[in-house]
């Protein structure tokens, strides 16, 4: 069994508008393709990850999920605004964990780094989720004692930057 860790779906601007403030503005990338093409590489699980140019509008990831059913898995972006409820119907709906995106953000304090971190564990470890932190390697040094620390799963994307 094949899984592909780390893919985005990028729907129709329209559909899943991108926010102001993005680094840049990504191509179209359906579901449909996504499972096209994992099928014709012999890929039978996928985890859709937030990108973080949908922000904290998780509608297009877990549309994507929804879609595909068992075979995918979400990593959701959030904030404050999110309800404890919203959470839990996306848990229900096949979110597992969260994304930091700190690197995109332009977050290169530890101290607040940390912050975030903690707010979020804070908010998914009822939940049974992991973290998912998107940053640097000079936060994942400063921060290397609160991770062994922490009641969930951390996860680097992108390599640990």
């Amino acid at each position: 069994m094949l899984c592909d860790c780390h893919v985005h779906i990028v729907g129709p601007i329209g559909d899943c508008p991108q926010v102001a403030n993005r680094t840049y503005i990504a191509d179209l990338a359906p579901v449909e393709t996504l499972a096209r093409l994992g099928m014709e590489r012999g890929f039978t699980r996928f985890v859709i990850v937030q990108p973080s140019f949908y922000g904290t509008d998780n509608s297009c990831t877990m549309e994507a999920v929804k879609s595909m059913g068992r075979s995918a898995r979400a990593i959701v972006v959030i904030d404050e605004k999110n309800s404890d409820a919203e959470l839990d119907a996306m848990r229900r709906d096949g979110a597992c964990g969260v994304r930091l995106n700190l690197a995109t953000a332009g977050v290169s304090d530890p101290v607040a780094s940390g912050r975030f971190l903690r707010s979020a564990v804070e908010r998914i470890r009822p939940l049974g989720w992991h973290v998912q932190l998107n940053t640097e390697p000079g936060i994942i040094a400063a921060l290397k004692k609160e991770f062994d620390s922490l009641p969930v799963m951390v996860v680097f994307d992108h390599f640990g930057g």
